[in-house]
């Protein structure tokens, strides 16, 4: 009798146990749950603007908004062989290009000459070196236009020109050995060319479009500014020609 009574107050003391311990867990996980819901929406806001409701949120540094057209004044005057097309033009296009740069020399192939075709003497294109500094030729290629100009005018820096788009920018020609072919092919002077390109004779004015091209904040190949409005890449002709009678109603 004494043995059944105790084993009786022992089950009904784990009962009690027990149920105590499962309402703590069920008052637990209700709380968890009840929690988890409450904060879903700052994890939410956090993992997707990067801050809860009602703060604010973490910006990545954003660069100044790009000015619609810049003043042509603020691009220098380059030297008369590297333009082309008739110099009262109501409508000049200012490129920064790179030798080196596939995109450029696909621009050049495709849509400057569709330009040149399209519009004649109403546009003038200035030329402007940019070389990027993980283009291993590029400033050479510029140094080596700018000697044929130097040499034969523009007709020699707009063969060389050419000759550096057309052949050795998809060729992979541009060590100096190829810059001296081509400038034999053109015409020029073998040894002067190969004085001018050996000892760098080009390179400050090289230097100066790079410093000018920073200054208005070109940060690629290629850009351009169409009385000053820029346009940057390689863009079909459409969105040139957009612009250009943009320009040409305006009267220039």
């Amino acid at each position: 009798m004494v043995k059944g009574q105790a084993e009786g107050k022992f089950l009904a003391v784990s009962i009690l146990v027990g149920s105590v311990v499962v309402a703590g867990s069920i008052i637990w996980a209700t709380r968890s749950i009840k929690s988890y819901f409450n904060n879903l929406g700052t994890n939410i806001a956090r993992n997707v603007f990067g801050g809860a409701p009602g703060q604010e949120p973490q910006r990545q540094p954003q660069q100044p908004p790009e000015p619609e057209r810049i003043n042509m004044d603020e691009i220098a005057s380059p030297p008369p062989y590297r333009i082309k097309g008739n110099p009262n033009a109501k409508v000049t296009i200012v490129e920064y290009s790179d030798f080196q740069c596939p995109f450029c020399a696909r621009w050049a192939r495709d849509t400057y000459p569709q330009i040149l075709q399209t519009y004649g003497d109403k546009v003038k294109i200035v030329f402007k070196h940019l070389p990027l500094p993980f283009h291993q030729f590029a400033q050479k290629a510029a140094e080596a236009a700018e000697c044929a100009g130097k040499i034969g005018g523009a007709k020699a820096f707009w063969a060389m020109h050419d000759k550096l788009f057309q052949v050795g920018q998809p060729q992979g020609r541009l060590d100096i050995a190829s810059l001296k072919q081509f400038a034999k092919e053109i015409g020029l002077d073998e040894k002067r060319f190969s004085q001018c390109i050996d000892t760098g004779e080009t390179a400050q004015i090289v230097m100066q479009d790079m410093n000018e091209s920073q200054r208005l904040g070109v940060r690629g190949t290629p850009t351009f500014f169409i009385n000053g409005v820029p346009v940057r890449g390689a863009l079909p002709f459409e969105t040139f020609k957009q612009v250009i009678d943009q320009e040409l109603q305006r009267g220039g």
